[in-house]
């Protein structure tokens, strides 16, 4: 969303610019336009560059897919942290992202990280392809409790190169494929993941997150378990379980995989595969009411998750339970 007029917008999207020029056209970007999100800057400076947009999920988490020109794509300050993947073969740029100015030529895969609050200057030399994954940071702090991040984004030297991380691009692809999808493994997934990317960017910077030990006591578990049979067919989030335990969600979400083994929103999939399993092998109720009744938006999503849990599709696990065959392309009785 922008707060000013649109119209008013300096043309930066494309041409090469002096220092003088460059420094004056993101001054301006800062004075002229306060942004509530990055999905905003980007609707209001670059929209015809934009290839799709998808969320917002937990937290408010937003997926941006952008194909850009070569030239000045330089952003205005947002509230988000922004991790910036690219996805062209090679991008050569100049880059500051707050932290100096410095030139580097970015692979497919590698990343670079803008702290929330900062203007930055992007010049590109050539036409490429992007994704954002923006998180608005100050949820992102919330959801993290004690275990403090900085208080203004600011991950130091991560902000001054570009970064070729495994693990970070794991958690970035199992990420962006849970919000193409529009989510269907729920909100405990991106949340997992998000605090998963925090733990990265802040032994990255030279941070570390205290590790807490030891599991959840018996009763913390059984409350968390028999609420999560209690809601299975509705979304749950890892606050609302933490908040039933008396933690913060970082520690919880810790506590909880050490107890079962499994991260909570796995526990979640399993008792919903569970029921279904149940309901596929009693019922004559069709699939899309199934999965209406167990929380999935559509019998695709939950054909999706079916198969993934348990190698096989609803209709051929239910077939199976019952003893039917393929015949003609129609499940019919032995």
């Amino acid at each position: 969303m922008y707060l000013t007029d649109p119209a008013s917008t300096p043309d930066f999207s494309v041409g090469s610019f002096n220092a003088e020029q460059i420094e004056r056209a993101a001054r301006m970007l800062e004075q002229q336009f306060r942004f509530d999100s990055m999905e905003g800057f980007y609707r209001a400076a670059y929209a015809e560059t934009i290839v799709d947009v998808s969320g917002p999920v937990a937290l408010g988490t937003t997926l941006i897919h952008v194909r850009q020109g070569a030239g000045d794509f330089s952003d205005a300050a947002v509230p988000d942290l922004v991790i910036t993947r690219g996805l062209s073969r090679e991008i050569p740029a100049t880059l500051d992202l707050g932290a100096g100015q410095f030139r580097a030529t970015l692979p497919r895969n590698s990343m670079v990280i803008t702290p929330p609050g900062t203007p930055t200057t992007i010049l590109l030399d050539r036409p490429n392809e992007v994704e954002f994954l923006a998180i608005p940071y100050g949820a992102l702090r919330s959801l993290c409790g004690d275990q403090v991040l900085p208080q203004d984004g600011d991950f130091g030297a991560l902000h001054r190169e570009k970064i070729e991380s495994p693990i970070l691009t794991q958690l970035f692809d199992r990420t962006a494929r849970e919000i193409r999808a529009g989510n269907p493994t729920g909100t405990m997934f991106v949340e997992g993941a998000l605090m998963q990317m925090a733990g990265v960017l802040m032994s990255g910077s030279r941070h570390r997150l205290r590790a807490p030990s030891g599991g959840l006591a018996p009763w913390q578990l059984a409350r968390v378990t028999d609420h999560l049979h209690d809601h299975v067919a509705e979304a749950v989030s890892l606050a609302d379980l933490a908040a039933l335990c008396g933690l913060s969600v970082f520690h919880f979400a810790r506590a909880f995989k050490t107890s079962t083994g499994i991260a909570p929103h796995q526990f979640h999939i399993s008792l919903r595969m569970e029921r279904a399993r149940l309901c596929l092998s009693r019922s004559d109720s069709p699939v899309t009411e199934i999965a209406m009744s167990l929380g999935y938006d559509s019998s695709q999503s939950f054909s999706r998750a079916f198969r993934i849990a348990n190698r096989v599709t609803p209709s051929q696990f239910r077939a199976a339970t019952r003893g039917q065959r393929v015949h003609d392309g129609r499940w019919v009785r032995r």
